[in-house]
């Protein structure tokens, strides 16, 4: 079995992911970054983009996020976002009926993760 990272991504509303991952790919500020098992420790921000968590050399999850921060240990990954949306359970029309109702900022990033679908 391959070595694994704890993913954790959390929003103000609550905590979207706890998993194991071989490697998370995330949107930083000065590109893409991918962090492993054993990554040395940093701390980086994030631009509005889509985290993907890698299994098996694969894609298998898909996390829209309005920026933020991550925290990047040797053991995990922890991510900080205003905003996230799953986008392997997204579901364009009910998101186009959110965006109806939401606020200003809401309403850029639902369009965006409409967008990224």
């Amino acid at each position: 079995m391959a070595e694994t990272t704890q993913l954790e991504l959390v929003t103000p509303a609550k905590i979207m992911v706890q998993m194991a991952a071989e490697m998370v790919v995330a949107p930083g500020s000065e590109g893409l970054f991918g962090a492993m098992p054993r990554h040395a420790p940093m701390l980086a921000n994030l631009d509005r983009g889509v985290v993907e968590v890698h299994e098996g050399g694969k894609v298998v999850n898909r996390y829209m996020i309005d920026g933020g921060l991550a925290d990047v240990s040797g053991e995990s990954v922890t991510i900080l976002a205003e905003r996230a949306e799953d986008l392997d359970t997204a579901d364009a029309a009910s998101l186009k009926d959110r965006v109806a109702s939401a606020s200003e900022a809401e309403a850029d990033f639902l369009n965006a993760v409409i967008a990224a679908l």
